[in-house]
């Protein structure tokens, strides 16, 4: 017996240093595998649950989670994925410790644009950016509750949502959304725009008032359609009009009116005969020499809200024209303006990378004086308007200032306060926030040259300048 105590004594001695080796090594408790472990089920979670942005790594217990984090939600969303991938943790459980957060902010997308779409069939489609997962989720509950449909989620996650409740805008827009038989809404930056054919009087009245009614910083805009009588389309540098007309003298006056504004093909689709709101031709002059110039859209008049409803693409200052004309022109009509600016001045104006802020103030100043001396802004009704041949130059201008980027200043300086505001009034719609903007006035030395040359027959001119201030404590 003591023999084989002996025995089975040695042959522990020599199997100890092997059970000290498998358990360094090769248990699933040895650090190495442990580590592995963490690491192989973070990165499953983080996969799962859709943080595409992140990445992570097992140094003992400790996660490290690095990346270009949309948000600071989805930087907490993140870690607990990565905290709860292995269990609860500890040195008894073998799961993750810690989670130390080292990702960056990721640049800003800007326009910041999120959509919901409702179908023919009734599907609610989700699309366009949102800040985090979380409220990702959220909007797509909601359009099931709410919208009591099918719901298609195509948001993406992505830096650089709208300072204030863009969750609280979102769900509202859904909630409007869901009263309509087919529609879309889009809330690009600040803006939301809903657009849909809404029969019934009293809930288009409704749907309106709570878009119209939303809360700053945000603004809304109802295109809501009950009765379209005439339309004008520009697609493809294809003028259309059709729909109802009085007689052959408004199909004369319209047409008339497209040739000396239009340089495409223009199709006449209109039927004469049925009766038309007393006036309407009225509105319809107004708008289309502008709308003309779109680079696609639609005019429509809704002879049930008694509104023309613009929507489509185009320049910054063919909008602010078109918003001007109607106001002064189109009598009686409301005006419901939904077009966006063009992408060409998007990209122009820097939406995608915004100058280094090191250099934005030099390129910014160098830029804007190129621009100014390149033509003539010109002014008109005794220096109170802009005059329409500087819109495309102002474009440019208000794409430099957009490029520059959300931390500059600018000083805006003309002859007198009229004409300084009024510049200033088309930046601003044109997408240059306001508070970046200062308008500032000077008198005119006599014989100073200028970078714009008077005419007395059209336009006053005016020596125009916009100067980038300098930071404090530069």
């Amino acid at each position: 017996m003591r023999l084989l105590d002996y025995l089975i004594g040695g042959l522990a001695l020599l199997a100890l240093p092997f059970l000290m080796w498998w358990g360094i090594y090769q248990s699933p408790q040895s650090a190495v595998n442990l580590q592995a472990r963490l690491e192989a089920r973070a990165k499953a979670a983080l996969a799962e649950g859709g943080a595409d942005w992140a990445s992570v790594r097992i140094d003992g217990q400790r996660a490290v989670i690095t990346g270009a984090a949309p948000s600071h939600d989805a930087v907490t969303e993140a870690a607990r994925f990565v905290r709860r991938s292995s269990g609860p943790g500890g040195v008894i459980f073998g799961g993750v410790t810690l989670v130390e957060n080292r990702a960056d902010a990721a640049p800003p997308v800007s326009p910041y644009v999120w959509r919901a779409t409702k179908t023919q069939e009734g599907r609610i489609v989700l699309s366009g950016l949102v800040p985090s997962k979380a409220i990702q989720a959220t909007l797509v509950e909601d359009a099931r509750l709410v919208g009591r449909a099918a719901v298609d989620n195509e948001m993406q996650l992505a830096a650089g949502a709208p300072a204030g409740n863009f969750q609280g805008m979102a769900r509202l827009a859904l909630k409007q959304l869901a009263q309509m038989d087919q529609g879309e809404v889009i809330l690009t930056d600040h803006r939301l725009v809903l657009r849909g054919e809404v029969a019934d009087p009293a809930l288009r009245a409704e749907i309106a008032r709570a878009v119209s009614g939303v809360a700053a910083p945000f603004r809304g805009e109802p295109l809501l359609t009950g009765d379209i009588r005439w339309r004008a389309r520009v697609k493809d540098n294809v003028l259309t009009l059709s729909g109802t007309i009085s007689d052959e003298g408004e199909r004369g006056q319209l047409l008339a009116a497209a040739e000396e504004s239009f340089a495409g093909e223009i199709r006449d689709e209109m039927t004469a005969g049925a009766g038309m709101p007393e006036g309407w031709l009225t509105g319809a002059l107004a708008g289309l020499p502008e709308f003309a110039k779109f680079r696609a859209g639609e005019m429509a008049f809704d002879a049930a809200g008694g509104v023309f409803i613009f929507d489509g693409e185009a320049r910054p200052s063919t909008l602010y024209y078109l918003k001007d004309d109607m106001a002064r022109v189109a009598g009686r009509w409301k005006t419901a303006i939904g077009a966006h600016m063009s992408e060409s001045v998007q990209e122009m104006s820097g939406n995608v990378l915004p100058m280094s802020a090191e250099d934005a103030g030099m390129d910014c100043q160098g830029e804007l004086r190129a621009a100014l001396a390149a033509g003539q802004i010109r002014f008109i009704h005794g220096g109170a308007a802009i005059a329409r041949e500087s819109g495309p130059q102002l474009d440019q201008v208000a794409g430099i200032i957009r490029r520059c980027g959300a931390s500059e200043r600018f000083e805006v300086v003309a002859a007198g306060n009229v004409q300084a505001s009024e510049l200033v009034d088309f930046l601003v719609s044109a997408g240059v926030p306001r508070a970046q903007l200062a308008a500032i006035s000077y008198s005119r030395p006599g014989g100073e040259a200028a970078n714009q040359e008077a005419d007395a027959d059209t336009a006053a001119a005016r020596p125009v300048d916009i100067r980038v201030l300098e930071r404090s404590g530069e």
